[in-house]
């Protein structure tokens, strides 16, 4: 199989038709569902922000009518404002074209020389590794790759995924579970944007939860999140046709107690879905805000998104508090999610 590559041309319709089928493929194969996106919503996606830059490039295989099809791709995500020594490399292969070398053939021609021309000196990057599998085995294709690359692993994160939609019943006995420790903490739903009066207060929130969150090893500068980055999130949401879900917790001083986010396509067609950050400040732990957070997100979705089948969510292995919340929800896990990272010579 001859294989070539070359950075994805975003103006070309049918390379674009070309990547959307190799995203479908992807979602189907690991979740049992996908996002439908537009070409003008895959391009929203693809755009550089003033907070990053990416580069990406695609492979493709000739097949034997003499056309080509896009069989894997690769990208190198860069910050701009925080994280300046970091790189974050990716590679994705078609499932029916995995085991053929075109990973490889992606990290040699194009993420090398990237990472190199780039000047930064931290790699990272991530992997699965199927369930029940040793994740530091040798023989995985992402240890293999990750050796390439000269990184290793950092922390180790479970994916897991929620069958849609859920029982009334559940929900009810999980949000009486949930009321039995919160007083005077009450829950408050937005659907779409952060209401402005509350932007500061919700980035300190968003920049509370990387700060603690559980990565073990893994090297990390946690962003400042001002009233104009998230609202720069929220348009390139938007324009990616996705809706944000959230949901706050207020302490009984008025003051944000935590939050949870679950983000869906807007399309009919789109059964798959992704809960996002789930945070409780330190300060208000113990009144079991997390779970209330969540039973009121997931209760929405109904109403929200009913096309939704899947809901797939990441949690580090070393977060016990929120897997115990999923599992009380229903997510089961799909796969293990290796953290990489290194300062190789390349």
């Amino acid at each position: 199989m001859h294989v070539s590559i070359r950075p994805l041309d975003s103006s070309c319709d049918l390379e674009l038709d070309q990547y959307l089928a190799l995203e479908t493929a992807l979602d189907e194969h690991t979740y049992g569902a996908h996002q439908a996106l537009t070409r003008e919503q895959l391009r929203a996606q693809l755009v550089d922000s003033p907070y990053w830059r990416t580069q990406r490039w695609i492979a493709l295989a000739e097949t034997l009518e003499g056309g080509e099809s896009l069989v894997g791709r690769a990208a190198a995500f860069i910050p701009l404002q925080e994280n300046l020594e970091s790189i974050s490399v990716g590679v994705s292969v078609h499932p029916a074209f995995r085991g053929q070398g075109v990973a490889t053939l992606l990290a040699q021609e194009v993420l090398m020389p990237a990472i190199r021309d780039s000047g930064r000196t931290l790699i990272e990057g991530c992997g699965e590794i199927p369930e029940g599998h040793d994740p530091d085995s040798p023989d995985h294709p992402v240890n293999r790759l990750a050796r390439r690359l000269g990184i290793s692993r950092k922390n180790l994160a479970v994916c897991r995924a929620l069958p849609l939609p859920l029982a009334d019943t559940l929900l009810d006995a999980l949000q009486a579970e949930a009321e039995e420790k919160l007083g005077q903490y009450r829950v408050e739903l937005w659907d779409g944007d952060i209401p402005e009066e509350h932007l500061e207060a919700y980035g300190l929130m968003l920049r509370q939860l990387e700060l603690d969150e559980p990565d073990e090893e893994v090297e990390h500068e946690a962003p400042e999140y001002t009233p104009e980055r998230i609202r720069e999130g929220e348009r390139r949401l938007r324009e990616q046709g996705l809706v944000k879900i959230t949901a706050v917790a207020i302490a009984p001083d008025g003051s944000f107690a935590g939050n949870t986010e679950v983000h869906v396509h807007s399309s009919p067609g789109s059964t798959l879905g992704w809960q996002e950050n789930t945070l409780v400040m330190p300060e208000h732990r113990g009144h079991r805000l997390g779970l209330a957070l969540k039973v009121a997100t997931h209760r929405h979705l109904r109403e929200r998104a009913p096309q939704l089948r899947t809901l797939v969510t990441w949690n580090s292995h070393v977060n016990p508090w929120m897997i115990e919340i999923n599992e009380k929800l229903g997510y089961r896990v799909l796969y293990r999610e290796l953290v990489l990272q290194g300062r190789p010579e390349l």
